[in-house]
């Protein structure tokens, strides 16, 4: 009798039948969240990272994949004395704990050095020129003095004995000759380096 009358008071109150049937789905869902929430997340599944640093990416890239981690190059720089390829910065380091199926974000140092667009440098201070070079990332000019109408003025600009045109790229290691005008009265000598 109880029973009865248990489902009859649950049809003649429908709202609430529904809500007593939707806190069960709720409870049940909250249940399964909490129970897979680790497979799903990988709780508990971390590897430490190892070190990469001067290795290129192609050494790196197995040793990266025993641990199920994968490698990322987001930016390279150019430095003479390191072996090109190479990686030179790991994000996370090595020795850090992260998650597997990670990525591992590494510089390399590139095969060739970055290059620039060389700037306008005719008909300014050849003072302000080599500041503009070296603002640039170019080494030290060397200077060459010409006859000319205008004392301490760029002339022109040249590398490896051909003349350089404003806006042409150069690899940053370019060593350029910047030509000079040192006045009517002057009398050529050799290529100098000045100090400034």
């Amino acid at each position: 009798m109880q029973k009865r009358g248990l489902i009859s008071f649950l049809k003649n109150h429908r709202i609430l039948t529904h809500l007593i049937l939707m806190f069960f789905v709720l409870l049940a869902i909250l249940y399964f969240a909490v129970s897979y929430m680790d497979d799903y997340t990988r709780h508990g599944v971390e590897v430490t990272v190892p070190e990469i640093k001067n290795l290129t990416v192609e050494e790196a890239t197995p040793i990266l994949q025993r641990e199920s981690l994968k490698c990322q190059v987001i930016d390279s720089i150019y430095n003479k004395n390191l072996r090109p390829g190479i990686i030179i910065e790991q994000v996370p380091r090595e020795g850090s704990t992260i998650k597997r199926e990670k990525d591992i974000y590494v510089v390399i140092n590139t095969v060739m050095p970055h290059q620039v667009p060389f700037p306008e440098i005719k008909d300014i201070s050849y003072r302000q020129a080599v500041s503009m070079l070296e603002g640039l990332g170019f080494p030290k000019p060397e200077i060459e003095f010409v006859k000319s109408q205008y004392k301490d003025l760029v002339v022109g600009t040249k590398y490896r004995n051909k003349e350089v045109v404003a806006g042409d790229k150069y690899p940053l290691t370019a060593k350029f000759t910047i030509v000079v005008g040192k006045g009517l009265n002057y009398e050529p000598t050799d290529t100098l380096n000045i100090e400034l």
